[in-house]
């Protein structure tokens, strides 16, 4: 399987617009259009969406739509052209589409620099119950029952948490910097379509990291590290080091 890195650059009044009117845009304002790109990528592809993705943004440039997928933009545009209302291929700026293929494997030891956004949360039982696990920023669940400004400092416990998880995908981290964190709203709609709104830590690293195991490191650059990757989370883009 081969990975390609998609680049598109979305119309974003009109992505606004198609967002509104399809019912998939927060009506409070405080969104940062991580569901109706999903959304959005799921009209234009159907089964072939791609994800993780990041939007990039720069009042100096056009908007910046970067996504990994197996599927090349051969795939991608012959999907869209058979089953895409032409609104959403529009508003996602499909003329724009342009794909290059990943390595097929990045060597043991190979040093890379990267940045991530990611929602750094863990999963926690309620009472015991598993049945009744919830999603919690991982800072909160670190400092629970510490004196106040006893516990660990919120930087300290989301670099541990990205180490965690760069580990378990086959790499080792050099360096960590945490550049931005904020309290960001994520939007998923439940069993009956309505539209949910959940806060929860939003952060921005930079480093380098070293590549332990190929195979890992190759399926979590495909998957995404953490939740929420089909949202504008948990996508490793890679530079030299």
């Amino acid at each position: 399987m081969t990975l390609h890195l998609i680049q598109l650059h979305p119309d974003m009044p009109r992505l606004v617009r198609w967002a509104t009117h399809a019912g998939v845009l927060a009506r409070d304002g405080d969104d940062d259009l991580g569901y109706a790109l999903h959304a959005l990528l799921t009209a234009a592809f159907d089964t072939l969406a791609p994800h993780p993705c990041a939007l990039r943004r720069d009042t100096r440039r056009p908007a910046t739509l970067l996504a990994y997928t197996p599927h090349d933009a051969t795939a991608l545009q012959e999907r869209a052209a058979a089953f895409a209302l032409p609104e959403a291929v529009a508003a996602l700026g499909l003329e724009t589409l342009t794909a290059k293929a990943m390595p097929a494997r990045f060597a043991v030891g190979r040093r890379l620099g990267f940045s991530l956004r990611v929602r750094p949360t863990v999963r926690t039982d309620r009472d015991g119950d598993r049945n009744a696990a919830r999603e919690v920023d991982a800072f909160l669940a670190a400092v629970t029952g510490t004196d106040p400004g006893a516990g660990p400092e919120r930087s300290e416990v989301y670099r541990e948490w990205l180490q965690r998880r760069l580990e378990e995908g086959g790499a080792m981290a050099e360096t960590l910097s945490l550049e931005a964190f904020r309290l960001s709203a994520v939007y998923r709609r439940d069993k009956a379509r309505k539209l949910h709104r959940s806060l929860g830590p939003d952060a921005s690293f930079t480093g380098t990291l070293i590549v332990r195991e190929p195979d890992a490191f190759a399926t979590m650059l495909e998957r995404g590290v953490g939740r929420h990757r089909a949202f504008g989370f948990g996508m490793l883009l890679l530079r030299p080091a």
